[in-house]
């Protein structure tokens, strides 16, 4: 099958686009025809060598990726060919077929189109990790989102709305505003251009944000003073 390949962990430099054998599914696993598959940061830091964990050489980069299932594992009984699907894995997803485990895998509806749907786990899966299983957000709590205009961001900011909270949104430019706003956000800092700790004391009467969320995702604090 056709694959981009990574040859090297030596940046989008050592990638090709070229033949790799077709995964076949485990027991607990989905083979899925790949329609759409995004692109992350993790992908990026895997392929350069600055992740964690580091494939066999050569391998098919790409976490998330949303298709037709075409084959499923002997131990699956959640998922059949032809279901639209989302899926993702640490590896694999730049490529026409993927192999998923079946828990990470999930129905897509025909109201979201492929390319949307090969974003949506990673994006709100993490989303829902920081804000109700680390943050513990609770209705009517101040959230400050960093890097909000991203992905992961967006769907921070989503989120923390449906929870009820007071969502502040800070991005880093001008033209991101329209954009966090328009997902829900209550008020927007521009760091390009404002004091972030200035601006979160005025927004908040000196009070500060009960929870932040920063993109690196190592900060979740409770209370966080301006």
């Amino acid at each position: 099958m056709r694959a981009v390949l990574c040859n090297a962990f030596d940046g989008i430099k050592a990638l090709t686009v070229g033949e790799a054998p077709e995964p076949r599914p485990r027991a607990h696993e989905v083979l899925v025809e790949v329609h759409a598959a995004s692109v992350s940061y993790m992908d990026y830091l895997m392929i350069s060598g600055g992740y964690q964990m580091r494939p066999p050489l050569p391998y098919v980069p790409g976490t998330d990726a949303a298709g037709i299932v075409v084959a499923v594992g002997e131990k699956v009984d959640r998922f059949r060919p032809g279901d639209r699907v989302a899926c993702e894995g640490w590896h694999g997803a730049f490529a026409e077929r993927m192999s998923a485990k079946a828990s990470r895998t999930a129905l897509l509806p025909d109201t979201i189109d492929f390319i949307a749907g090969s974003t949506l786990l990673h994006m709100y899966i993490t989303a829902y990790y920081a804000l109700v299983n680390r943050a513990q957000v609770r209705p009517g709590e101040t959230v400050l989102i960093t890097g909000a205009a991203g992905g992961v961001g967006l769907a921070c900011v989503e989120l923390a709305t449906l929870l009820d909270a007071r969502v502040i949104a800070a991005v880093g430019s001008p033209a991101k505003a329209d954009v966090v706003r328009d997902h829900g956000a209550d008020a927007v800092i521009d760091y390009s251009s404002e004091d972030v700790r200035e601006r979160v004391k005025a927004l908040t009467g000196g009070e500060g944000s009960t929870s932040v969320w920063t993109m690196s995702g190592e900060s979740f604090l409770r209370p966080w003073r301006a």
